[in-house]
């Protein structure tokens, strides 16, 4: 395979890997994980369309074997992890979880309670 043959087939999934990866690096709503999950589907099955258009085009350009489409999927992973870190936005902030351990018996607990309450607050241990 010829350098230009390599170049005709990986550029259109470099391309649109790219915009892709561009597109959905800003949905700030979107976890890591499911941008990530986003960008494996997109290269595959993104690189299955390219393959099958080359394989069956009319012209019969370029000869597509197994090789060649697993090339056009990494050109379009690679397009979209490009995509990604050119437009990546910041993840959403978690907000803490917070949490009280209530022991009924407990007269620490009470005591704090009083402290946060501003002391107007008594405890009932009935």
């Amino acid at each position: 395979m010829q350098f230009w043959d390599v170049a005709i087939i990986g550029a259109p999934g470099l391309l649109i890997g790219m915009v892709f990866g561009y597109w959905i690096g800003d949905m700030d709503d979107l976890s890591f994980n499911f941008r990530i999950g986003l960008g494996v589907i997109v290269s595959f099955f993104g690189g299955m369309i390219t393959s099958l258009i080359f394989i069956y085009s009319i012209y019969d350009l370029i000869s597509i074997d197994t090789y060649e489409v697993l090339f056009i999927i990494l050109s379009y992973f690679g397009g979209y992890a490009l995509g990604v870190i050119s437009n990546w936005s910041p993840l959403p902030e978690k907000p803490p979880k917070s949490h009280v351990i209530f022991e009924p018996d407990d007269d620490e607990f009470d005591k704090e309670l009083e402290e946060a309450m501003g002391g107007d607050f008594k405890a009932n241990n009935s």
